[in-house]
């Protein structure tokens, strides 16, 4: 299973607890990807490197996830809108060997969370993270849309979160 959604969604947090609940490993695919690019943070790959080769890190790190064994993989927010990784995760849910569960965040909620820690998040749009939240979404909310099985309400706290999606997929 693949968690995507926006930043600050709260991919890893649910990606932990649902990993945790079914008792797999949970992949995050920023830590994996970044391990690929050799530098110490995702602004350094944007910076040195532009964000082509931050997508090529994810798409890699992907296909590496869905080679291993059994995983929920909590993505990065392009990963569903962006190729080569958006074409990684599309292959793999045309083959069947992966769902999808998207996090659909209000902007608003988005923004509380971004305030609260900002992270290792580059600027996508040229303006600062929390800025550029309305204006990633609605370019992207069709793209999530899209590459999802099934939708939650990210907006909730994880707990109800994590009940939601295993009232879809099963506690185990």
């Amino acid at each position: 299973m693949a968690i995507i959604g926006p930043r600050g969604a709260g991919k890893s947090t649910i990606g932990r607890l649902l990993a945790a609940q079914w008792e797999l490993p949970l992949v995050d695919l920023d830590v994996d990807a970044l391990a690929l690019t050799g530098v110490a943070s995702i602004r350094e790959v944007f910076a040195s490197s532009g964000e082509a080769a931050w997508r090529q890190a994810e798409a890699m790190a992907l296909e590496n996830a869905l080679a291993g064994p059994p995983a929920v993989i909590a993505t990065g927010g392009g990963v569903p809108c962006v190729d080569p990784p958006r074409h990684v995760l599309a292959a793999a849910r045309a083959a069947d060997v992966l769902q999808v569960v998207l996090l659909k965040c209000s902007a608003e909620v988005l923004r509380k969370r971004l305030e609260a820690s900002t992270g290792d998040r580059p600027p996508l749009m040229g303006q600062d993270p929390v800025g550029e939240i309305e204006d990633l979404l609605a370019q992207r909310s069709q793209a999530y849309q899209e590459a999802a099985d099934l939708e939650v309400n990210g907006d909730l706290a994880p707990p109800e979160v994590v009940a939601s999606v295993l009232d879809q997929f099963g506690a185990a």
